[in-house]
């Protein structure tokens, strides 16, 4: 595992579009809940990640539109990548606390998630871990279809924790 998220760091501190294709791949195998749907990281900056949410009809719902389940997925994933970019996979585990979503229209084109890092004080966060071995970030991903009308604001909320407090059973 170690050399997984080793694997993820590297690709995530030099994000050009070869890097972006072979983390998609990495993170393809190591959630394999998201690949069906089709989700692609399209950018990672200092300033924000993307992720597209493609429409179409695996993730539809009974209606014929983007379904709400995959815009909550793809904001929670633009979240925890912008934590990793922020932090790192090696030093931190991360676990979503709390989701919620907003759905303001109903999407039906292709779909891009947006999570800005401005969000993140890493200042704070530090001190936080450091006092408490433990910090929660809430972060809010804004999903728009391509035109830019925006369909979703997903607010996800995350514990961090140095891996070396982490306890699991044997």
């Amino acid at each position: 595992m170690k050399f997984a998220f080793n694997l993820i760091d590297k690709l995530l501190l030099n994000p050009t579009k070869t890097g972006l294709m072979a983390l998609n791949k990495v993170l393809m195998v190591g959630i394999p809940f998201n690949a069906p749907h089709g989700f692609k990281i399209v950018e990672i900056s200092d300033d924000q990640v993307m992720i597209t949410l493609p429409n179409r009809k695996l993730n539809h719902n009974h209606l014929g539109g983007v379904h709400a389940c995959a815009m909550a997925t793809v904001g929670e994933y633009c979240a925890g990548m912008s934590l990793l970019k922020s932090f790192g996979a090696n030093k931190y585990r991360l676990i979503l606390a709390d989701l919620h979503v907003k759905y303001t229209y109903q999407g039906r084109t292709d779909l891009i998630g947006s999570c800005s890092l401005g969000q993140i004080e890493k200042d704070t966060v530090q001190k936080g871990l450091e006092a408490d071995g433990k910090y929660l970030q809430e972060l809010k991903t804004v999903i728009k279809e391509k035109s830019g009308k925006e369909v979703a604001i997903v607010t996800t909320t995350w514990q961090l924790k140095s891996w070396d407090q982490v306890k699991t059973k044997s």
